[in-house]
């Protein structure tokens, strides 16, 4: 075996263990949690929002877990990079395409669109915003958070939709590793 084929397995082996990390249910905070936001309209006021969403803890712990298979830099684990690794070797191509064209169209679904102004808030916008801007680098640039947080009703919509988003990724990448990571790596 040559050394990068080695490195390769290594990355698929640690895709596989973080993926079965990420379906544990015992610190997943969408599962069994329904997210709740309720309207209540007021004579001569806009109304009140309450939401009810997930624990913010437990949240934070899972999103450190599912940040793995997301960042981009030089990230061997990236979801992407491992789909193209398999179309790359010609295993299970066409399968790791349809599963590559689920992951892109959840950020691409807009059928539930988000407006504050003249701004559009697209599925992805919603999605790094809320996982990055606000979980991970609090000291940068803030514009996202704030355009979110600008309305009552926009942002509990958003969070639902980043929810949305974080539930069927998991789905995406919890059924991928079982159904070809883990076949490449009893091969190999």
């Amino acid at each position: 075996m040559t050394h990068q084929f080695e490195q390769q397995i290594e990355v698929l082996e640690r895709f596989h263990k973080q993926a079965i990390k990420l379906s544990d249910k015992k610190f997943d905070p969408l599962h069994n949690q329904n997210i709740k936001i309720s309207f209540m309209a007021e004579a001569n006021a806009f109304g009140n929002v309450k939401s009810e969403l997930p624990d913010a803890n437990l949240l934070k712990i899972f999103l450190m877990e599912f940040r793995f298979f997301y960042i981009k830099d030089k990230n061997p684990y990236n979801f992407k990079r491992v789909c193209e690794f398999f179309i790359k070797n010609d295993f299970e191509k066409e399968k790791t395409r349809e599963w590559l064209d689920v992951y892109n169209y959840i950020f691409s679904d807009e059928s539930m669109k988000l407006r504050v102004g003249d701004k559009q808030l697209t599925t992805k916008i919603i999605f790094e915003t809320i996982l990055n801007a606000e979980h991970f680098h609090q000291e940068g640039s803030q514009k996202g958070v704030e355009l979110i947080k600008l309305s009552p009703f926009v942002e509990p919509m958003a969070r639902m939709k980043f929810f949305n988003v974080i539930r069927k990724l998991k789905m995406i990448i919890c059924s991928f590793d079982e159904q070809i990571v883990e076949k490449y790596l009893e091969i190999h």
